[in-house]
């Protein structure tokens, strides 16, 4: 099914700032549309979108979808909202009605919150935050399905948002189910994590280049079924942060940086700080003691006084916060690396396409 008309839900561009917040490196399956700057194609809930903004519209258009998997259970886990009733769209065209696709995207983004709000909260709290706000406003921290999460971020060990969204998409279209075709692309839905769980997964899935990251993705698809399955992200959501990080961390090739990329855009653990060498740099402005110090990698105590450091600073969001000071921390290393390569070189590795975003002038602080 699919819809041939723009959808739209009432959402400032203050409010949400489309590009940065879908390239941003927190979800890896979203792409420019075709030639067209200001749109984007991904997936998340079974369904391929297209979204893209006006200065007071997010607006959106399907272009295939499943149905909501009923005979799951815990399908509520992963899409966070539960079974719609069967529904004609707009047309006649769509599987349910407009309110369930308004209800995901409100939950994906989080339109709950108001994000002008926090940055006003999160200025007073740092001045470096007020200077990493005016290059990335309205930055949002979405709300993911935990299962693609995990997966997703075991793929991102070592290596750039290009190979990663390479990876995930291996995985969707041998393990997942067809969406549709679109535009000359086929799209998967990511699969259950009980399809990844069967030992012959490791073997099959370093035939298909993710090398050491293959045991890590079975072995921890396979411990999540014997723990539960979706209950037990269920449990963890419900949990403590600190508890709910210390149990994700008992999976195999679960390391505290992912088990916080978990915790903060899947558990609604909304303090959780995952560090890795950027966040390291930028936690420079808080912890002077690090001064010059340069790392490859960050002991467990070392990794725990940053985390605090922010949560001390900004708060029960404080990793949303950090999520706004990470954007802005890859586009200046950015920005460095090219100046070092030379201005329009080829050669320089792309980690993501970011833009300054334009705040609105008339924004009282």
């Amino acid at each position: 099914m699919a819809s041939r008309t723009w959808q739209k839900i009432p959402c400032l561009s203050s409010q949400l700032q489309l590009k940065t917040t879908l390239t941003g490196g927190q979800s890896f399956r979203w792409k420019p549309h075709g030639t067209c700057s200001d749109e984007f194609v991904g997936v998340f809930a079974n369904i391929v979108w297209i979204l893209k903004q006006s200065k007071s519209e997010l607006l959106y258009r399907i272009v295939g979808e499943l149905p909501y998997p009923v005979k799951e259970t815990s399908a509520a886990i992963r899409f966070k909202v539960s079974e719609p009733e069967r529904a004609p769209g707009v047309g006649g065209d769509l599987l349910y009605s407009l309110n369930y696709y308004e209800q995901l995207l409100r939950i994906y983004f989080r339109l709950d919150v108001d994000l002008e709000e926090c940055y006003r909260q999160w200025t007073k709290c740092h001045v470096h935050f007020e200077s990493s706000a005016d290059q990335f406003y309205a930055v949002r921290q979405l709300d993911q399905d935990p299962v693609e999460n995990l997966v997703s971020f075991i793929c991102s060990q070592n290596n750039n948002i290009s190979r990663i969204s390479g990876l995930v998409e291996k995985i969707c279209s041998h393990y997942g189910e067809k969406i549709c075709d679109y535009d000359g692309t086929t799209y998967y839905n990511f699969p259950d994590v009980a399809r990844l769980a069967p030992p012959a997964v490791e073997a099959h899935l370093r035939d298909l280049s993710f090398g050491y990251r293959a045991k890590y993705i079975q072995k921890s698809a396979e411990e999540i079924v014997s723990k539960g399955g979706l209950e037990w992200f269920r449990t963890l959501q419900r949990l403590d942060y600190k508890e709910a990080h210390r149990e994700l961390l008992t999976l195999t090739g679960i390391g505290p940086k992912v088990a916080d990329c978990i915790c903060l855009m899947s558990l609604n653990h909304l303090q959780a700080i995952p560090v890795d060498t950027h966040v390291f740099q930028i936690a420079k402005h808080y912890l002077p003691q690090l001064g010059g110090k340069q790392t490859k990698s960050i002991t467990g105590r070392l990794y725990g006084e940053i985390g605090d450091k922010f949560r001390e600073i900004y708060g029960e969001r404080a990793g949303w916060a950090q999520t706004v000071l990470f954007c802005a921390d890859l586009r200046q290393f950015k920005q460095d690396e090219a100046a070092k390569e030379g201005a329009g070189c080829g050669g320089t590795k792309r980690v993501v396409e970011l833009t300054k975003a334009k705040p609105d002038k008339k924004r009282k602080r």
